[in-house]
């Protein structure tokens, strides 16, 4: 199911394209104090008007256990005249993989990216604050440094 669910996002996303990308981060992942390393890669595509939908897939390392996760984001970008900078903001979900169960979670998404001059990669900066539906619900974070590769 949850193969499905990211395959028609990034379908969806490939078939309105005007600008497919591929891209990788590590950072930060954690809640009530504790930071934990979180590193994964993402495709995505940018669709009219400042559109962008993405879906990726990371790995968390808490307490020594590696967690899979798959998530979908709906970004917009926002501009800023006269900046080298682009801010975006959007909203998603997650799927982990925990042992013995699946949790899932809602986030919101602040970033800026900064095109590379000359070559087609672009780096970002983004937070997601997230709240975990499973286990009575908790809050996390995700801080992320990357970059993407534009086709």
């Amino acid at each position: 199911m949850k193969k499905l669910i990211l395959g028609v996002v990034v379908a969806a996303g490939l078939a309105l394209a005007q600008a497919p990308y591929v891209g990788a981060h590590a950072g930060l992942f954690g809640g009530s104090g504790v930071n934990l390393f979180n590193g994964g890669l993402h495709a995505g595509v940018a669709l009219q008007g400042g559109l962008e939908v993405r879906g990726g897939v990371d790995i968390t390392s808490i307490l020594g256990v590696l967690i899979p996760g798959v998530s979908a984001d709906f970004l917009m970008n926002l501009s800023m005249p006269g900046s080298p900078v682009l801010p975006y903001g959007g909203l998603g979900g997650n799927i982990w993989l925990l042992p013995g169960g699946t949790d899932f979670g809602v986030h919101a998404t602040l970033g800026v990216k900064y095109p590379i001059s000359g070559t087609p990669v672009t780096a970002f900066l983004e937070a997601q604050p997230t709240y975990a539906l499973g286990g009575g619900g908790a809050f996390v974070y995700y801080l992320k440094i990357g970059a993407n590769y534009g086709f």
